[in-house]
């Protein structure tokens, strides 16, 4: 059997005419997943690196990223509009999504947990989220 999957809300970098998914950032730094272990010949500008793991990732400083880019993913599940969160690990390939509307009645019967204060949540087969539409926009990188 397959694993259904879907995209996923979430943020990318440009770095040489490639997009590459963000991991963490700090002052002056991004660090973003990359498909194969990096090595300093691949990314030049590289402050730091890990080719280990599952998911290799290299920091590069922010002024040699020449965008961003925001992906938004929403859809529908059991008839209310949600965000696609991510995929939550260890869960089967299971996604996080987030009630996008503003009526707690209809949460708590679509299924949510949470509360009219901190949103309302579930995790969820990707396959039970419908009308799934993705919106990404790019944006400049901003020098400070």
């Amino acid at each position: 059997m397959s694993r259904v999957t879907i995209p996923v809300s979430e943020t990318f970098f440009e770095y040489r005419g490639r997009r590459y998914r963000r991991q963490s950032g700090g002052d002056g730094f991004v660090r973003v997943y990359t498909d194969v272990p990096p090595t300093i010949d691949t990314f030049p500008d590289a402050q730091d690196f890990s080719a280990g793991g599952d998911q290799p990732w290299v920091a590069l400083p922010r002024d040699v990223l020449t965008a961003r880019y925001s992906q938004e993913v929403t859809g529908r599940w059991r008839g209310t509009s949600v965000r696609v969160e991510g995929v939550v690990p260890r869960s089967g390939g299971k996604v996080a999504i987030r009630y996008l509307g503003n009526c707690p009645d209809e949460a708590v019967a679509a299924g949510f947990d949470g509360n009219q204060n901190d949103g309302w949540s579930a995790t969820v087969p990707p396959s039970e989220v419908e009308d799934v539409r993705v919106e990404t926009t790019k944006h400049p990188m901003v020098t400070r």
